[in-house]
C-alpha cells in the first residue's frame, strides 16, 4: 500500500509529456494536390510545429499535420530546403523540386 501511494505521488509531480509526432498519416490525393498547388504557386511555405493544430495557417481547410507530413516528405527527397527556427518550419523549393 505504501509503494502505491509513493508511486501515485511521484506520477503526479512528473512534468507533462509532449505529444509525439505520428508515425504514419494517410493523406488523400485531393489534399496532397492542394498542398502541392499552393507550394508551386508561392514557392515557399511555413508550417508551425504543432501536431494537434486543426488547421494550417495558409490552407485553412487542411489539417496542419497533413501539410507538415507532405512537406517533410518532399524535403527528404531534396525537393525542398528546410530551415527550422522557434517551432516553425520554413520550406523553399529547390531546383530539383521545380523540375518535379
Amino acid at each position: 500500500w505504501l509503494k502505491q501511494q509513493l508511486l501515485l505521488k511521484l506520477i503526479q509531480h512528473l512534468p507533462p509529456t509532449r505529444p509525439l509526432p505520428p508515425k504514419m498519416v494517410l493523406i488523400p490525393k485531393k489534399t496532397r494536390r492542394q498542398i502541392l498547388e499552393h507550394l508551386f504557386k508561392e514557392g515557399v511555405m511555413v508550417v508551425k510545429k504543432d501536431y494537434q493544430a486543426c488547421k494550417h495557417n495558409e490552407l485553412e481547410d487542411i489539417p496542419n499535420i497533413q501539410v507538415m507530413m507532405v512537406l517533410r516528405s518532399l524535403a527528404s527527397r531534396n525537393y525542398l530546403s528546410e530551415i527550422y527556427s522557434w517551432r516553425w518550419h520554413y520550406y523553399t523549393l529547390t531546383n530539383e523540386g521545380i523540375e518535379y
